[in-house]
């Protein structure tokens, strides 16, 4: 899933989300590179392909929870959770998933703000002269 070529964006976003849809907008915006999205909304994720996701952002299960989503703070906030069942948990409810995220050959980043996929191709290339 996370296989991606040299320009290749892999881009994962909850339609559901306002903030998520401007993101993407923004996305589309960028010329140098090919965009492959994931609604998160529409499509499930295995398992693996979210293990897949923590690895290539280098968190743990639980950082890629959505803090502020009703569900995290309902269910799994305060609460001592295995890896292996928080996994499951977020897998089963997709939706608490902290969106959007942002997936490339070069570096991978969950985005706090809309806005921030106008940087992508400076921080690119500042990638590329290092």
């Amino acid at each position: 899933m996370f296989e991606l070529g040299k320009n290749e964006i892999k881009f994962l976003y909850n339609s559901n989300k306002l903030e998520d849809r401007e993101a993407y907008a923004y996305v589309l915006t960028l010329h140098k590179h090919v965009i492959n999205e994931l609604d998160i909304s529409k499509n499930d994720m295995t398992p693996t392909q979210v293990l897949e996701l923590a690895k290539k952002l280098n968190k743990n299960i639980i950082d890629l929870f959505d803090k502020g989503s009703q569900y995290f703070k309902e269910n799994i906030q305060g609460k001592k959770i295995e890896e292996t069942d928080l996994l499951t948990l977020l897998v089963k409810e997709k939706s608490a998933l902290k969106t959007p995220i942002l997936v490339s050959k070069e570096k991978s980043l969950v985005l706090e703000y809309p806005r921030d996929t106008i940087k992508i191709d400076m921080v690119f290339n500042e990638i590329k002269e290092d």
